[in-house]
């Protein structure tokens, strides 16, 4: 009889060991340092105009919102927007994040960037929300805006 209670405990507790499934992925300081790691490879990137080095950094699903632009998903649209952007003359970007966070394979960062446009001088905010894959963190969600007042247009 006691082996039955024994066994039957032992059951139980193997059951519902089980059913817990595998403990949830943490966000570490190993995380932050290779998100950070991941914006100094895209200013380089930017900056030499390797686009086909920045495309490798997002998702194949991306959601990019440049300002006052259309939204862009996806990695083909990427292509479009910085070969244009490159084409315009930007260069000298930087970025500079003022905070780093998440939880499990998803994270996200903002900050201010300056960056010459070409035409001028720009400088803003952005907000990166970037996803863990299997061999590195990508940026999925971009989005920054100007601090300065729109150029006027031709009248």
């Amino acid at each position: 009889m006691r082996t039955v209670i024994t066994l039957s405990v032992l059951a139980v507790v193997l059951g519902a060991s089980a059913c817990g499934g595998p403990a949830p992925e943490q966000f570490t300081t190993t995380d932050v340092a290779a998100i950070r790691k991941v914006d100094v490879d895209f200013v380089a990137a930017f900056n030499v105009k390797d686009l086909d080095k920045i495309l490798t950094m997002y998702t194949d699903n991306s959601v990019f919102m440049p300002p006052n632009a259309p939204t862009l998903r996806g990695i083909q649209p990427l292509k479009s927007f910085f070969s244009e952007l490159f084409g315009k003359g930007a260069s000298d970007l930087k970025l500079d994040p003022e905070d780093v966070a998440g939880h499990g394979p998803i994270a996200y960062q903002h900050g201010t960037f300056t960056m010459n446009t070409g035409v001028a001088r720009d400088r803003g905010k952005f907000l990166f929300v970037m996803r863990k894959m299997p061999a590195n963190w990508r940026f999925e969600y971009t989005i920054w805006s100007s601090d300065l007042p729109p150029t006027p247009t031709g009248s």
